[in-house]
Protein backbone atom coordinates (compact mmCIF):
# COMPACT_ATOMS: atom_id res chain seq x y z
CA UNK A 1 0.00 0.00 0.00
CA UNK A 2 1.55 3.03 -1.35
CA UNK A 3 0.95 6.15 1.49
CA UNK A 4 0.16 9.48 0.73
CA UNK A 5 3.00 9.87 3.52
CA UNK A 6 5.47 8.17 1.05
CA UNK A 7 4.79 10.37 -1.91
CA UNK A 8 5.32 13.21 -0.03
CA UNK A 9 8.62 12.12 1.21
CA UNK A 10 9.41 10.88 -2.40
CA UNK A 11 8.48 14.16 -3.81
CA UNK A 12 10.56 16.31 -0.88
CA UNK A 13 13.80 13.95 -1.87
CA UNK A 14 13.64 14.38 -5.19
CA UNK A 15 11.45 17.23 -6.55
CA UNK A 16 9.51 15.42 -8.58
CA UNK A 17 5.77 15.71 -9.59
CA UNK A 18 3.38 13.69 -6.74
CA UNK A 19 1.98 11.84 -10.06
CA UNK A 20 5.71 10.98 -10.74
CA UNK A 21 6.64 9.81 -7.13
CA UNK A 22 3.35 7.58 -6.86
CA UNK A 23 3.54 5.54 -10.01
CA UNK A 24 7.54 5.20 -9.47
CA UNK A 25 6.84 4.06 -5.89
CA UNK A 26 4.06 1.56 -6.89
CA UNK A 27 6.77 0.21 -9.57
CA UNK A 28 9.28 -0.25 -6.85
CA UNK A 29 6.78 -1.80 -4.32
CA UNK A 30 7.25 0.51 -1.88
CA UNK A 31 10.82 1.08 -1.78
CA UNK A 32 12.01 4.51 -1.15
CA UNK A 33 15.75 3.54 -2.71
CA UNK A 34 14.60 2.15 -5.70
CA UNK A 35 11.79 4.31 -6.35
CA UNK A 36 14.34 7.27 -6.16
CA UNK A 37 16.85 5.17 -8.90
CA UNK A 38 13.40 4.71 -11.53
CA UNK A 39 12.57 8.54 -10.88
CA UNK A 40 16.18 9.47 -11.93
CA UNK A 41 16.56 7.12 -14.55
CA UNK A 42 13.45 8.82 -15.92
CA UNK A 43 14.44 11.99 -14.88
CA UNK A 44 18.38 11.77 -17.19
CA UNK A 45 16.12 10.56 -19.33
CA UNK A 46 13.53 13.83 -20.02
CA UNK A 47 17.20 15.69 -19.50
CA UNK A 48 18.87 14.10 -22.62
CA UNK A 49 15.60 14.82 -24.90
CA UNK A 50 15.95 18.76 -23.55
CA UNK A 51 19.97 18.69 -23.87
CA UNK A 52 20.13 19.62 -27.26
CA UNK A 53 17.90 22.88 -27.30
CA UNK A 54 19.68 25.98 -26.99
CA UNK A 55 20.77 28.35 -24.09
CA UNK A 56 20.79 31.94 -24.36
CA UNK A 57 19.25 33.26 -21.35
CA UNK A 58 21.01 32.60 -18.21
CA UNK A 59 22.84 34.14 -15.05
CA UNK A 60 26.16 35.31 -13.79
CA UNK A 61 27.19 33.48 -10.23
CA UNK A 62 30.10 34.08 -7.86
CA UNK A 63 31.29 32.80 -4.92
CA UNK A 64 34.18 33.89 -2.42
CA UNK A 65 35.61 32.08 0.57
CA UNK A 66 35.10 33.16 3.64
CA UNK A 67 39.19 34.45 4.02
CA UNK A 68 38.58 36.01 0.38
CA UNK A 69 41.47 33.75 -0.64
CA UNK A 70 39.04 32.18 -3.68
CA UNK A 71 36.93 33.19 -5.72
CA UNK A 72 35.26 31.85 -8.36
CA UNK A 73 32.60 33.25 -11.28
CA UNK A 74 30.68 31.18 -13.84
CA UNK A 75 27.72 31.75 -16.65
CA UNK A 76 24.48 29.18 -16.17
CA UNK A 77 22.57 29.42 -18.96
CA UNK A 78 18.95 28.29 -19.81
CA UNK A 79 16.53 28.80 -22.01
CA UNK A 80 14.15 31.50 -21.01
CA UNK A 81 14.25 34.53 -18.73
CA UNK A 82 11.85 33.37 -16.40
CA UNK A 83 13.80 30.55 -15.48
CA UNK A 84 17.05 32.44 -14.87
CA UNK A 85 15.31 34.00 -12.05
CA UNK A 86 13.59 30.68 -10.76
CA UNK A 87 15.33 30.14 -7.22
CA UNK A 88 15.88 26.72 -8.01
CA UNK A 89 18.05 27.52 -11.34
CA UNK A 90 20.09 30.16 -8.92
CA UNK A 91 20.54 27.49 -6.29
CA UNK A 92 21.98 25.15 -9.01
CA UNK A 93 24.81 27.85 -10.02
CA UNK A 94 25.69 28.70 -6.38
CA UNK A 95 26.09 24.67 -5.93
CA UNK A 96 28.43 24.43 -9.07
CA UNK A 97 30.10 28.10 -7.93
CA UNK A 98 30.84 26.35 -4.63
CA UNK A 99 31.51 23.13 -5.84
CA UNK A 100 34.47 24.74 -8.30
CA UNK A 101 35.81 26.39 -5.13
CA UNK A 102 36.10 23.53 -3.09
CA UNK A 103 37.57 21.09 -5.39
CA UNK A 104 41.27 21.24 -5.01
CA UNK A 105 41.52 19.91 -8.96
CA UNK A 106 40.11 23.62 -10.24
CA UNK A 107 42.53 25.47 -8.52
CA UNK A 108 43.56 28.65 -10.32
CA UNK A 109 41.85 27.25 -13.58
CA UNK A 110 39.35 28.31 -15.77
CA UNK A 111 37.34 26.08 -18.36
CA UNK A 112 33.89 24.85 -19.18
CA UNK A 113 31.06 21.84 -18.33
CA UNK A 114 33.50 19.32 -19.43
CA UNK A 115 35.99 20.30 -17.34
CA UNK A 116 33.68 19.68 -14.07
CA UNK A 117 31.52 17.20 -15.51
CA UNK A 118 32.95 13.72 -14.15
CA UNK A 119 33.92 15.47 -11.05
CA UNK A 120 32.28 13.57 -7.94
CA UNK A 121 29.92 17.08 -6.34
CA UNK A 122 31.84 18.40 -3.28
CA UNK A 123 28.57 18.63 -1.36
CA UNK A 124 27.62 14.73 -2.12
CA UNK A 125 30.37 12.35 -3.35
CA UNK A 126 27.51 10.37 -4.24
CA UNK A 127 26.76 11.93 -7.37
CA UNK A 128 29.20 13.40 -10.33
CA UNK A 129 28.78 17.47 -11.14
CA UNK A 130 27.30 15.64 -14.64
CA UNK A 131 24.05 14.05 -12.76
CA UNK A 132 23.37 17.33 -10.58
CA UNK A 133 22.92 19.16 -14.05
CA UNK A 134 20.92 16.42 -15.60
CA UNK A 135 18.87 16.00 -12.44
CA UNK A 136 18.16 19.88 -12.63
CA UNK A 137 16.93 19.78 -16.21
CA UNK A 138 14.63 17.31 -15.61
CA UNK A 139 13.20 19.26 -12.61
CA UNK A 140 13.31 22.87 -13.97
CA UNK A 141 11.78 21.42 -17.66
CA UNK A 142 14.85 23.33 -19.32
CA UNK A 143 17.98 22.63 -20.60
CA UNK A 144 20.85 24.17 -18.79
CA UNK A 145 24.61 24.72 -19.71
CA UNK A 146 27.49 25.68 -17.97
CA UNK A 147 29.40 27.81 -20.40
CA UNK A 148 32.03 29.17 -18.56
CA UNK A 149 33.65 29.51 -15.45
CA UNK A 150 37.15 30.65 -13.27
CA UNK A 151 38.63 30.07 -10.19
CA UNK A 152 41.76 32.65 -8.92
CA UNK A 153 43.41 31.74 -5.98
CA UNK A 154 44.74 34.39 -4.24
CA UNK A 155 47.97 35.67 -2.84
CA UNK A 156 46.60 38.50 -2.17
CA UNK A 157 42.51 38.55 -1.79
CA UNK A 158 39.38 38.49 -4.31
CA UNK A 159 36.40 40.64 -4.63
CA UNK A 160 33.04 39.65 -6.58
CA UNK A 161 30.44 41.54 -7.68
CA UNK A 162 26.92 40.71 -9.71
CA UNK A 163 25.10 43.89 -11.27
CA UNK A 164 21.72 43.66 -11.13
CA UNK A 165 19.44 40.39 -11.55
CA UNK A 166 22.83 38.60 -12.45
CA UNK A 167 23.23 39.71 -16.01
CA UNK A 168 26.66 41.47 -15.12
CA UNK A 169 29.87 39.87 -12.83
CA UNK A 170 33.09 40.73 -11.84
CA UNK A 171 35.75 38.88 -9.94
CA UNK A 172 38.92 40.18 -9.06
CA UNK A 173 42.36 39.54 -7.29
CA UNK A 174 43.89 42.55 -5.76
CA UNK A 175 46.86 42.83 -2.77
CA UNK A 176 46.53 45.04 0.21
CA UNK A 177 47.83 44.71 3.27
CA UNK A 178 45.19 43.97 5.19
CA UNK A 179 41.11 43.71 4.56
CA UNK A 180 39.88 46.59 6.35
CA UNK A 181 36.49 48.93 5.29
CA UNK A 182 38.78 51.07 3.38
CA UNK A 183 40.31 48.39 1.27
CA UNK A 184 36.74 46.71 0.69
CA UNK A 185 35.55 50.05 -0.52
CA UNK A 186 38.18 50.90 -3.06
CA UNK A 187 37.58 46.80 -4.23
CA UNK A 188 33.87 47.58 -4.75
CA UNK A 189 34.62 50.61 -6.80
CA UNK A 190 36.88 48.84 -9.23
CA UNK A 191 34.57 46.15 -9.99
CA UNK A 192 31.84 48.25 -10.33
CA UNK A 193 34.37 50.04 -12.61
CA UNK A 194 35.24 47.01 -14.49
CA UNK A 195 31.19 45.85 -14.92
CA UNK A 196 30.59 49.07 -16.39
CA UNK A 197 33.60 50.15 -18.64
CA UNK A 198 34.80 46.46 -19.67
CA UNK A 199 38.45 46.68 -19.55
CA UNK A 200 40.34 44.19 -20.95
CA UNK A 201 43.61 44.66 -19.43
CA UNK A 202 44.67 45.30 -16.09
CA UNK A 203 47.50 48.11 -16.94
CA UNK A 204 49.78 48.86 -20.52
CA UNK A 205 52.04 45.86 -19.25
CA UNK A 206 49.35 42.98 -19.41
CA UNK A 207 48.61 43.91 -23.21
CA UNK A 208 49.91 40.94 -25.31
CA UNK A 209 52.86 42.32 -27.76
CA UNK A 210 50.90 40.97 -30.70
CA UNK A 211 47.66 43.22 -30.04
CA UNK A 212 49.15 46.22 -29.89
CA UNK A 213 51.41 45.98 -32.61
CA UNK A 214 48.44 45.32 -34.39
CA UNK A 215 46.48 48.09 -33.04
CA UNK A 216 49.56 50.27 -34.59
CA UNK A 217 49.52 48.60 -37.36
CA UNK A 218 46.07 49.53 -38.22
CA UNK A 219 46.45 52.98 -36.66
CA UNK A 220 49.46 53.69 -38.51
CA UNK A 221 47.82 52.79 -41.74
CA UNK A 222 45.32 54.87 -40.78
CA UNK A 223 46.85 58.07 -39.84
CA UNK A 224 48.95 58.05 -43.23
CA UNK A 225 45.56 57.53 -45.25
CA UNK A 226 44.67 60.76 -43.45
CA UNK A 227 47.45 62.28 -45.56
CA UNK A 228 49.70 63.18 -42.12
CA UNK A 229 53.51 63.68 -42.84
CA UNK A 230 55.82 60.52 -42.99
CA UNK A 231 57.82 61.62 -39.51
CA UNK A 232 54.88 63.04 -37.51
CA UNK A 233 52.74 59.26 -37.93
CA UNK A 234 54.80 57.34 -34.88
CA UNK A 235 54.07 60.39 -32.49
CA UNK A 236 50.52 60.75 -33.91
CA UNK A 237 50.18 56.85 -33.45
CA UNK A 238 50.93 56.95 -30.13
CA UNK A 239 48.65 59.76 -29.21
CA UNK A 240 45.78 57.80 -30.74
CA UNK A 241 46.90 54.79 -28.78
CA UNK A 242 46.75 56.71 -25.49
CA UNK A 243 43.24 58.21 -26.48
CA UNK A 244 41.05 55.63 -28.23
CA UNK A 245 43.19 52.15 -26.72
CA UNK A 246 44.30 52.36 -23.96
CA UNK A 247 41.70 54.88 -22.37
CA UNK A 248 38.91 52.26 -23.25
CA UNK A 249 40.79 48.67 -22.66
CA UNK A 250 43.09 49.06 -20.02
CA UNK A 251 41.43 49.66 -16.84
CA UNK A 252 44.20 51.53 -14.71
CA UNK A 253 44.02 53.95 -17.89
CA UNK A 254 40.02 54.85 -17.64
CA UNK A 255 38.24 57.63 -17.01
CA UNK A 256 37.15 56.70 -12.89
CA UNK A 257 33.56 56.41 -13.74
CA UNK A 258 32.55 58.18 -9.92
CA UNK A 259 34.99 60.52 -11.18
CA UNK A 260 36.12 61.36 -14.84
CA UNK A 261 38.69 64.18 -13.85
CA UNK A 262 41.33 61.26 -12.18
CA UNK A 263 42.20 58.20 -14.04
CA UNK A 264 41.71 54.49 -12.02
CA UNK A 265 45.32 54.52 -11.02
CA UNK A 266 45.34 58.11 -9.89
CA UNK A 267 41.85 57.37 -7.53
CA UNK A 268 44.01 54.27 -6.31
CA UNK A 269 47.23 56.44 -5.64
CA UNK A 270 44.91 58.59 -3.87
CA UNK A 271 43.16 56.41 -1.62
CA UNK A 272 46.60 55.81 0.17
CA UNK A 273 46.47 52.38 0.35
CA UNK A 274 48.47 49.94 -0.88
CA UNK A 275 46.33 48.01 -3.24
CA UNK A 276 46.97 46.61 -6.43
CA UNK A 277 45.06 45.07 -8.85
CA UNK A 278 45.95 41.68 -10.10
CA UNK A 279 43.80 40.08 -12.57
CA UNK A 280 40.18 40.20 -13.03
CA UNK A 281 37.47 38.12 -15.06
CA UNK A 282 34.26 39.70 -16.88
CA UNK A 283 31.31 37.59 -17.82
CA UNK A 284 28.40 39.13 -19.46
CA UNK A 285 25.36 36.72 -20.21
CA UNK A 286 25.96 35.52 -23.79
CA UNK A 287 28.80 36.79 -24.18
CA UNK A 288 30.99 34.10 -23.95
Amino acid sequence: MISAEMVKQLREMTGAGMLECKKALEEAQGDIEKAKEILRIRGLAKAEKKAGRETKEGIVQTFVSEDRKIGVILELNCETDFVARNEKFVELSLTLAKHIANAGENANRSGTFEDISQQLLYSDPSQKVEDLVKSAIAKIGENIKLSRWARFDADGYVHAYVHGVGRVGVLMEYKADAISEEVLRVAQDIVLQIAAMKPEFVSKEFIPADVLERERRILTEQTRQEGKPEHLIEKIVEGKLKRFFYQEKVLLEQAFIKDEKRTVKQYISDSGLNFEVVRFARFEVGSG
